[in-house]
């Protein structure tokens, strides 16, 4: 079955053409613009009509790209900004009218169980393992055996957001600092576990690999390898980093507060590794429909 999940976040909005079959989800096609709500949402506690007219002409965009490839039926959410905003109800209805598709708002718990779903496709694992969506605004982690969810929870921590509070561009010296102090506490209502494993999804994951090599993104980032990663996204001004790794302004800038949000998550759990999954909460998406049709966004 071809599908198409698209989904409004805090940073981005994506859309995933995939066809779907035993479980599993091969990707076709993915687009994304970056209209960066979470920022704003933060800052004021609303979407407001300039922010909303681009998140809607970004989600117009990557629906129209999506159609041109062709899928038999199209889901849509909407995450941590949209549940933020006190006009986020307006703005749901608005994004629905443009794509002619309902623009369902997940809740925090059901975003975990869907991009828990997706990354557990691939990467599940018999012994005790976590699974992190770091997003722009929020990050869902989820403590689980094989396919079998123990604990979770969302934390008010996302890359953009921390990006936007704390670091300039190029970050200055005693910013990060900053960053981290607010960041560790943020991150105290995280699950005491001891995971054998530990896979990240979401935009932070997916991109930092072509930063550490264009030619061979790596699948596994170490502590070590994090730390080679800030240091090149530090050196010089986003738009000048995103034209070398082909990344947009905003992402590079959201990369630097993922990192230390990825760091610290590393050490609390006791490991020097994590691995990347380009499974997320849109293949979730996908997975659920074909599940349970037009229920799969209740949780």
């Amino acid at each position: 079955m071809k599908l198409a999940a698209v989904d409004v976040g805090s940073n981005t909005v994506h859309a995933l053409v995939g066809h779907v079959e035993g479980g599993k989800v091969e990707d076709i096609a993915h687009f994304v613009e970056m209209p960066s709500l979470g920022a704003v949402v933060a800052r004021t506690g609303r979407i407001g009509p300039e922010k909303a007219e681009e998140a809607i002409a970004a989600l117009r965009s990557v629906v129209g790209q999506a159609r041109e490839i062709g899928f038999e039926h199209l889901v849509a959410g909407a995450t941590e900004a949209i549940r933020q905003a006190v006009d986020g109800p307006d703005f749901l209805q608005r994004a629905a009218d443009a794509i002619g598709t309902p623009v369902r708002l997940l809740s925090a718990h059901r975003e975990a169980e869907l991009s828990f779903a997706g990354v557990a496709s691939r990467h599940a694992s018999r012994r005790q393992w976590l699974m992190g969506d770091l997003g722009g605004g929020s990050t869902e982690l989820v403590l689980a055996k094989g396919r079998t969810i123990e604990t979770w929870r969302s934390l008010p921590i996302g890359s953009g957001v921390l990006a936007s509070r704390h670091l300039s561009d190029p970050p200055q010296p005693g910013e990060r600092e900053a960053l981290r102090k607010e960041a560790v506490t943020l991150l105290a209502d995280a699950p005491e576990c001891e995971p054998a494993k530990v896979v990240f999804t979401g935009g932070t994951a997916s991109n930092l690999p072509k930063v550490l090599s264009m030619t061979r993104p790596p699948s596994v980032l170490t502590t070590q390898a994090l730390l080679r990663a800030e240091q090149k996204l530090d050196s010089a001004p986003a738009a000048d980093l995103a034209a070398r790794y082909q990344l947009r302004p905003g992402r590079v800038q959201a990369l630097r507060g993922g990192i230390e949000v990825l760091l610290l998550l590393l050490d609390w759990a006791g490991l020097d590794r994590l691995h990347v999954s380009y499974e997320g909460v849109r293949h979730g998406m996908l997975l659920a429909f074909v599940e349970r049709g037009e229920d799969w966004w209740r949780g």
